[in-house]
């Protein structure tokens, strides 16, 4: 059987998330104990007299964490057997105001965004200039379909993009999960073209030949990304940054498929994260811009 450690570790959770989680756990344990039950008989009802008890001595950010750490754990519980249903998922995180975002772009603005980006008509005489434009398309592309950030560029290599099945591996950062997610079949076209001619020129002129997808002679890729976005800004002035791409990218997701899924292609570790980009509606939407940001 496998141990609860185990299962932390293959979700690939930091050490310090792991010892968080279990510690907390074992304070869940100790109260159970305290009413002769175990873990895995508790009931909804003991469950919120357990949150109950821990308000007095603990900040609403702390009791977030053992939620948390107790929804892991029923979800270990139901794979080996033990329960039967996770009753802390419909748990509400709380003391957590919930993300307003503003002037999102909608998916067809995002895809005008990677069709509207110019390569032919740039620096013609110049091919180094071309080949950056070609690279810089490729990069706009993995923005708005995949809604990569600065340091999800900066890991990638030419292993993790595989052309035959259409997919991208994104590998693991301190914040967020690895995942593998679809490529459309126009970046397909544009990141072979990129590997395989665009690539060797930029490596020749830089004199660098490593296994990066976007070789750099500089550790910081926005060197590369803040004039794409600047250069985005002229296309659709409701550009932002690389974050508020990002996030229009994930709440398009959330009208597309489910919570868990979009939590697995957003690389979250937890689902707080992907709820926290939850629009129940542009009413409701206004409503909480006009009471946080009131205009008059």
């Amino acid at each position: 059987m496998k141990d609860y450690y185990t299962y932390l570790e293959e979700l690939q959770h930091s050490q310090k998330t792991i010892e968080h989680n279990i510690y907390n756990i074992e304070k869940l344990k100790e109260w159970c104990k305290s009413k002769r039950t175990k873990p895995e008989k508790l009931t909804y009802r003991q469950l919120l007299n357990y949150i109950t008890y821990l308000k007095p001595t603990n900040k609403p950010e702390t009791i977030n964490r053992h939620i948390w750490a107790i929804k892991h754990y029923f979800t270990y519980l139901i794979e080996q057997g033990y329960r039967i249903d996770n009753i802390a998922d419909d748990l509400k995180v709380m003391g957590k105001r919930k993300k307003v975002f503003h002037n999102l772009l909608t998916s067809d603005e995002l895809e005008d965004l990677f069709y509207s980006y110019e390569t032919d008509k740039i620096w013609k005489d110049n091919f180094y200039y071309k080949a950056t434009a070609k690279r810089n398309k490729v990069v706009v592309g993995l923005l708005v379909y995949q809604g990569l950030l600065s340091n999800n560029f900066k890991s990638l290599e030419l292993e993790h993009i595989d052309l035959r099945k259409g997919t991208i591996y994104i590998p693991s950062t301190k914040r967020n999960a690895w995942r593998k997610l679809e490529l459309k079949p126009w970046q397909i076209i544009e990141l072979k073209e990129y590997i395989e001619e665009v690539r060797p020129i930029i490596q020749d002129h830089i004199n660098t030949y490593d296994e990066k997808l976007f070789p750099l002679n500089t550790p910081q890729f926005n060197v590369i990304l803040h004039p794409i976005l600047q250069k985005l800004k002229t296309y659709n002035q409701k550009v932002s940054n690389n974050n508020h791409i990002k996030a229009s990218v994930i709440v398009n997701w959330l009208g597309q498929y489910n919570i868990r899924k979009v939590q697995q292609m957003a690389g979250h570790r937890h689902i707080c994260s992907t709820e926290s980009y939850k629009q129940d509606n542009l009413e409701n939407l206004h409503e909480a811009i006009n009471q946080f940001h009131p205009l008059g």
